[in-house]
């Protein structure tokens, strides 16, 4: 069926994914106050539409190691939560659009500079193992996660973060090096 629920949750997850991007080239370009909204929205809209995905007959992981899996997945979830709401500033980070502000770069962002890519795509994976999410999906909503940061990494972040050039000299853009785990252990 073209628009059952399966095609429901693939197109509200892209439309997730769209708004993000909308919201970050407002901060970017625009300045909109009205926009402001886009990284909530989508944010709901990336759940339902995965939530839609989930195909709990399918997952390759079946019984107790089922369960484990999805509490990794709990984590990866809690760490992604945080990374984005509390170890930075929501008012600075979401509510004023188009303001420059200063980078974050301690905690999990002296780990690397987009540590919520990492959380997203091992929720993703736990959740293509034990919940039975498509794995294409999984890795399409990754790979558009990856495309979004390359984007702020290149395009937004640099003119709208006090700092960022001298963050980007320092720390890895998404993997982990040995000095920038001792930053991110030191720093908690």
């Amino acid at each position: 069926m073209l628009w059952g629920t399966d095609a429901m949750g693939h197109f509200w997850g892209l439309c997730a994914f769209a708004l993000f991007f909308l919201n970050d080239y407002n901060d970017w370009q625009l300045s909109k106050r009205v926009l402001k909204g886009c990284f909530p929205v989508g944010g709901m809209l990336l759940a339902i539409g995965t939530a839609m995905e989930l195909h709990w007959g399918t997952a390759p992981v079946t019984g107790g190691l089922r369960w484990l899996v999805l509490a990794v997945g709990a984590g990866f979830l809690g760490l992604l939560i945080y990374t984005l709401f509390f170890a930075l500033s929501v008012e600075d980070a979401y509510a004023r659009p188009g303001e420059r502000r200063m980078a974050c770069t301690t905690g999990v962002y002296a780990l690397c500079r987009h540590p919520g890519v990492l959380w997203f795509g091992g929720l993703y994976l736990c959740l293509w193992a034990a919940a039975g999410l498509p794995l294409w999906e999984a890795a399409l909503f990754s790979v558009l996660n990856i495309v979004l940061v390359i984007f702020e990494d290149r395009c937004v972040f640099p003119t709208k973060l006090e700092g960022y050039a001298a963050y980007q000299a320092t720390t890895p853009f998404l993997l982990p090096s040995r000095q920038s785990i001792r930053a991110c252990v030191r720093a908690n």
